[in-house]
This record gives C-alpha cells, sequence and structure tokens, in this order.
C-alpha cells in the first residue's frame, strides 16, 4: 500500500514536472520566435547597412591602397555583408509567417531555401578567404603587394558567389509545398538527405578545419613577427624606411587581429549547430533522433543566426579605421542634413518676406483707395503726406 502510494506520489511529481518542463519550453519557443527573431534582424540590417556604406566607399580604397594588402580583404567583407542582408530578410519572412503564410507558397519556398544555402556557403568560405589572405600577409610579408589586390579579391568573391549558385541549382526541384508545408517531395526525400549530409560536409567541415588550422598558424607567425621586426629594423639603416615598415606592420597586425577575431567568433557562434546537425545526419538512426536532440539543434540553429549579424559590432569594437571611416560618414552626413535645414529655413524665410510685401502692397492698395493723398511705404510702416497743387500747375 506505501509503496502503491510512493509511486503515485512519483508520478504526480514527474507529470507536474514534465509539465513546467514543457511550459518553460513554450516560453522560450514564443521568446526565440516572436521576439528574438525580429530583434535579430533589425539590429543585423542596421549593422550590415553600415558595413555596405563604409566598404563601398571608393575612398576607403584610395586611403587604404598605400598602407599595402589591408585593401584586399574589403571586397570580401563588402559581398558578405550584402549576403548577410538578403539572410537576415529571410528570417525576417520567418518571423512574419508566425502571423502571415508568406513562406510556405510555391516559388517562394523554392527562393528562400535557394538563398539560405547559397548564403550559407558564402559566409563559410568568405571567410576561408580573407583567412587564407591574412596568412599569406603573415607568412610572406615582402611578396604580398605583389600577390594579393583588391582586384583579384572583388573577382574571387564573385567567382564564389556564381560557384555557390550553380552548386544549389539542384535545390528548387526537390522541395515543395507538402501538406502546406515548405518541406522536401516525398519521392526524392532520400536525395535531399544526401545532399544534406555533402552540404554539412562542404559548408561546416572543411571550413572549419581549414579556418582553424590557418587562425593556429598565424597566432604562431604572429609570435614569431615580433623579433623578426626587431632584427629588421636594426639592419636597416634608413629612418624613412623604419617608419615606414613600422607602419605598415602595425597596419597589417591590426588587420589581422581584426579579421582573427571575425574568423574566430564564426567558429564559436556556429560550432554548436554545425556539431549536432552533422552528428544527427551522419547517424540518422531512430534512437538519436529524440525530441531533446531536436530541440537543441533548432536552439543552436537560431544562435547559428548571429553569425549573420555581427560583423558590424565586432567591427566596431576592434576596427579603427573602420571607426574612422564611419564617423567621417557620419559626419558628413550631419553636415548635410544641416545644410538641407538651413536651406529650408531660408526658404520659409524668403517666403515669409514675400508675404510680407504682399500683405504690405494690399495695404498700399487699401489706402490708396480709401484716401484722397498719396502714401509712401517703406519698410513695412506706413508715412502719409498731402499734396498740394502748385498755382498755375496743369494737373
Amino acid at each position: 500500500m506505501h509503496s502503491f502510494i510512493n509511486l503515485t506520489l512519483n508520478d504526480s511529481n514527474l507529470t507536474s514536472h514534465l509539465n513546467k518542463l514543457t511550459h518553460d519550453f513554450n516560453l522560450l519557443n514564443f521568446f526565440f520566435n516572436h521576439i528574438y527573431l525580429l530583434l535579430l534582424v533589425i539590429i543585423g540590417c542596421i549593422g550590415n547597412s553600415f558595413v555596405i556604406i563604409v566598404f563601398g566607399q571608393r575612398a576607403l580604397r584610395t586611403t587604404i591602397g598605400s598602407i599595402g594588402s589591408n585593401m584586399s580583404v574589403y571586397p570580401f567583407l563588402f559581398y558578405m555583408a550584402i549576403s548577410d542582408t538578403i539572410y537576415l530578410s529571410i528570417l525576417f519572412c520567418l518571423w512574419l509567417s508566425n502571423y502571415i503564410n508568406i513562406l510556405h507558397r510555391p516559388i517562394i519556398c523554392q527562393l528562400t531555401l535557394y538563398l539560405t544555402y547559397v548564403c550559407n556557403f558564402i559566409n563559410a568560405y568568405y571567410t576561408v578567404s580573407f583567412t587564407a589572405q591574412r596568412l599569406f600577409a603573415v607568412v610572406q610579408p615582402f611578396r604580398v603587394s605583389l600577390v594579393l589586390s583588391w582586384y583579384r579579391s572583388k573577382c574571387l568573391a564573385l567567382c564564389i558567389i556564381i560557384f555557390a549558385c550553380l552548386i544549389y541549382s539542384y535545390l528548387p526541384f526537390l522541395v515543395g509545398i507538402v501538406n502546406g508545408q515548405c518541406y522536401s517531395l516525398e519521392h526524392l526525400r532520400w536525395i535531399n538527405k544526401l545532399m544534406d549530409i555533402i552540404d554539412c560536409i562542404i559548408v561546416f567541415l572543411i571550413p572549419y578545419i581549414m579556418i582553424i588550422t590557418m587562425n593556429t598558424i598565424i597566432l604562431i607567425s604572429l609570435r614569431r613577427m615580433k623579433h623578426i621586426q626587431h632584427e629588421y629594423l636594426f639592419q636597416n639603416n634608413s629612418q624613412l624606411n623604419k617608419i615606414r615598415e613600422i607602419t605598415r606592420r602595425n597596419a597589417s597586425r591590426k588587420m589581422t587581429k581584426l579579421l582573427l577575431t571575425v574568423s574566430t567568433s564564426y567558429l564559436i557562434v556556429c560550432g554548436p549547430y554545425a556539431c549536432i546537425h552533422t552528428w544527427r545526419l551522419l547517424y540518422n538512426d531512430e534512437k538519436f533522433q529524440t525530441k531533446l536532440l531536436r530541440q537543441l539543434e533548432y536552439y543552436f540553429h537560431l544562435i547559428y543566426h548571429i553569425s549573420f549579424a555581427m560583423n558590424f559590432y565586432i567591427y566596431i569594437v576592434f576596427g579603427s579605421k573602420f571607426r574612422h571611416e564611419l564617423k567621417r560618414f557620419l559626419n558628413k552626413c550631419q553636415i548635410n542634413f544641416n545644410h538641407c535645414f538651413q536651406n529650408d529655413s531660408f526658404d520659409e524665410q524668403d517666403t515669409s518676406t514675400n508675404q510680407n510685401n504682399s500683405s504690405t502692397f494690399e495695404q498700399f492698395q487699401l489706402i490708396n483707395q480709401n484716401t484722397l493723398c498719396p502714401t509712401l511705404t517703406t519698410a513695412g510702416f506706413t508715412f502719409q503726406y498731402k499734396w498740394k497743387h502748385p498755382k498755375g500747375s496743369y494737373i
């Protein structure tokens, strides 16, 4: 009897615990679906807009060009900001689908999934590209100006975009509207699962190994560069060359630290989702397809979205040149705004002056009609005087 009572109490406690856990998951889902996504889209789009404006300026390329190879990474950062903005616009449609059925429609379903895969690929391999550039700049500092350039980086960035668009061209043919949801077609689902495994290897596994390896080599090389720098400066007798070399190396070191921070942040934010998603796809067994595992994968995927909205704030904290250019752009906007505001005030003042002149003219006409004597009007004040005709006048 006592054991039955204890078992009943344990069952009731377990049920209450499960109900509380379910309630907590519901609150967490509400936060991520209705609040988190919208805030992420707003914050990310504002930051990416500033990145596009700053790195899209022609003046930035001309001022950085004298420093060396630093400008060669700007095409990747520029196009990455555009790709991140496209991805965030898809997230906005995902948030909007909580209230309006916008994603689960023909053509829109295929297009959004296709752009999502393309943006994931671009985000990963742009990070690999500028990390490889910084590795070359650290390992071969004297050959940087001969190999790295803004034009070559732009061509490589565009080639990555074209390649991403081509390799995912199969995707629109594998997905569609299934039971009112945007999902893979049932008779082609096995192909979609196979391609998802290949996609995880291409987008997550290979870039992760490459970025971790290159970042490790860069950190080791930066430590060695301190000793080599002192030896080079003491061997060089020209004071002007010493100053140029110090300036170039300091600028290169700052850019390297900035991009190391960007790539490391990418690894940290994307790592949990990449691991659990790849592990679930490789071990496609029912015992691994638990509700808890899928729930964790879902939350890690939401955290993964941060990688498309965080770069601007990393540039602000660690990029002194980016802060300078952003401040210069905002000051220019403020000057233009003040100039336009002053012109509007001047136009309003001219309008009010014309209105005063017109009212004075009306007053002159009124006085001229009501009185027999002429009226002299000056500066808004009215003066009257009588005119006496001289004797013998013909008037």
